[in-house]
C-alpha cells in the first residue's frame, strides 16, 4: 500500500491485495514538489490483514447490490403465489355468493301456490295407532289453485293428479304443508281445526263413508300449537269416527320452482 500526498489532501491506493503491504509494511508519503520518498513511522503498526478484511466485507456487499439476496427471492416468490391463491379463494367466494344470489332472486320470483279441496262428504276417524286421517270418496273432481300476493294467478288441476304427485310436491326441507279443515253438519258449521297433512293417499275398494271407487284421504299430524287452539280430539267429540256432511280444505304454500310437477309439466300454468 502506498500513500501519496499532494498539498493537504491524501490519497490510499490499493492494489493488489493477495500481494499487498510489501517492502516490509512501509508507507512512503511523496511530497508534490519534489517527489522525494520519505518513510513514514506512525503507520508502521498497521496491519495488512486489516485492509484486506475491510476490502473483503466492501466487495461482498457490493455483490449482495448487484446479486439478489437468496432470502428474499424466495419471499418474493412466496408472497406472489400466496397473492395468486388469495386472488382464487376471492373469485371462488364472489361466485358462490352470486349463485346464492342468483337463487334468492329465482325464489323471490317464483309464485307461493295456495289450494282449496272439498268433499261432499267426509270421515274423520282415529285408527288402532291413535292416528287421525280423513278420507272421502266424494272429493270434488277439481282442486283449485291460487296464488299469494303479489301474484294474482289462478288454475287447477284433477284431484287424482294431486293426491298422486302430493308426496313428490311437498317432499322438501320445509316438510309437509299445514292445512285449516272447514266442516259443515246437519246445516251447521263447526269449528275450524288446523292440522299438517302429513300424507297424502289413494285408496281402492269400500271407503269409509261406504263409498265404492278410489277414496283420498290424508293423514293428520297436529302441532302441540295448533293442538292447543282446537284439537281433533275435540272436534270428533271423544268418538273414534264421525262422518260429517261436507268438508273444505285450505292448504299451505308451494313453490312452483322447484317441484317435481313443474319438471315433469314445465309449460303448465302453475310452472310459469
Amino acid at each position: 500500500m502506498r500513500l501519496y500526498t499532494s498539498a493537504s489532501a491524501a490519497v490510499i491506493l490499493f492494489s493488489g491485495i493477495s500481494g499487498a503491504l510489501s517492502e516490509e509494511n512501509h508507507l512512503y508519503l511523496v511530497k508534490t514538489p519534489s517527489l522525494k520518498k520519505t518513510i513514514s513511522n506512525h503507520l508502521a503498526t498497521f496491519r495488512h490483514e486489516t485492509v484486506v478484511e475491510t476490502m473483503h466485507v466492501l466487495g461482498g456487499n457490493r455483490g449482495r447490490r448487484l446479486r439478489p439476496d437468496a432470502d428474499a427471492a424466495v419471499d418474493a416468490s412466496t408472497n406472489t403465489k400466496s397473492g395468486k391463491t388469495t386472488s382464487k379463494s376471492a373469485k371462488a367466494t364472489a361466485s358462490s355468493c352470486q349463485a346464492k344470489l342468483d337463487t334468492c332472486e329465482a325464489t323471490a320470483a317464483a309464485p307461493k301456490w295456495l289450494f282449496v279441496q272439498m268433499a261432499d262428504m267426509c270421515t274423520l276417524y282415529r285408527n288402532e295407532d291413535g292416528e287421525y286421517h280423513i278420507e272421502s270418496s266424494k272429493f270434488h273432481k277439481e282442486t283449485e289453485w291460487f296464488t299469494d300476493r303479489p301474484f294474482h294467478l289462478e288454475a287447477t288441476q284433477l284431484t287424482s293428479a294431486w293426491f298422486k304427485n302430493f308426496t313428490e310436491m311437498f317432499d322438501d326441507e320445509d316438510g309437509m304443508p299445514n292445512a285449516a279443515l272447514t266442516i259443515v253438519h246437519d246445516d251447521t258449521s263447526r269449528d275450524v281445526v288446523v292440522s299438517v297433512f302429513a300424507e297424502g293417499y289413494i285408496k281402492e275398494g269400500e271407503s269409509e263413508t261406504g263409498g265404492e271407487g278410489l277414496t283420498y284421504g290424508y293423514k293428520l299430524d297436529q302441532s302441540t300449537s295448533q293442538e292447543s287452539v282446537m284439537s281433533l280430539e275435540a272436534l270428533m267429540d271423544g268418538e273414534d269416527s264421525v262422518t260429517l256432511d261436507h268438508c273444505s280444505m285450505f292448504i299451505d304454500n308451494w313453490y312452483t320452482t322447484y317441484s317435481e310437477y313443474c319438471r315433469d309439466n314445465p309449460l303448465s300454468l302453475q310452472c310459469q
